[in-house]
């Protein structure tokens, strides 16, 4: 394989922004005013996981996407990318499965990873996803604010994971 060099910066403009753009609906949830009404409060918390589980999604694929391209000729880098960015759910299974295409040892350290303190990670992106989807297929799953926070953080971590295994340079 021949190695490109990464001539970026790294976390990449795009994943900066997506973290940015996710701590804004963060920093919403956190600061709601006390005299909003609980409705209000309430589609915030659906809103949070909606963008917590697509953050999730987006920054482990545009980690995958940097090293990718960081490491092929364009052509090569255009073909793996192009099998990334298929919106799938970021369950923890799919993740391993996503890690593993480029390293059986990444895989199996992401699944120790998630599985770390009691399968805390696993059992709360599980969770994530689940709701999201609900959320998203109009099922009213309600959720509090400190719940939804909660699941942003286990996002914000998982991706963090991302862009530390997958840095191109």
């Amino acid at each position: 394989m021949i190695e490109m060099a990464w001539t970026g910066a790294w976390p990449s403009l795009e994943l900066v922004q997506l973290r940015d753009s996710f701590d804004r609906v963060v920093k919403l949830v956190v600061a709601k005013d006390a005299g909003l009404p609980d409705e209000i409060s309430r589609a915030l918390s659906r809103f949070l996981i909606v963008r917590a589980c697509g953050y999730l999604e987006q920054a482990s694929e545009e980690a995958c996407r940097s090293y990718v391209a960081s490491k092929t000729i364009p052509r090569v880098g255009a073909y793996g990318a192009s099998w990334l960015g298929r919106g799938a759910n970021p369950t923890p299974d799919h993740l391993v499965g996503l890690v593993r295409r480029f390293d059986s040892n990444w895989a199996d350290d992401l699944a120790a990873f998630l599985k770390g303190e009691d399968e805390l990670l696993w059992r709360e992106l599980s969770f994530l996803v689940d709701r999201r989807n609900k959320i998203a297929h109009g099922l009213g799953e309600e959720i509090t604010a400190r719940k939804a926070l909660d699941l942003a953080d286990h996002a914000r971590t998982t991706a963090e994971w991302f862009v530390g295994r997958f840095d191109p340079r």
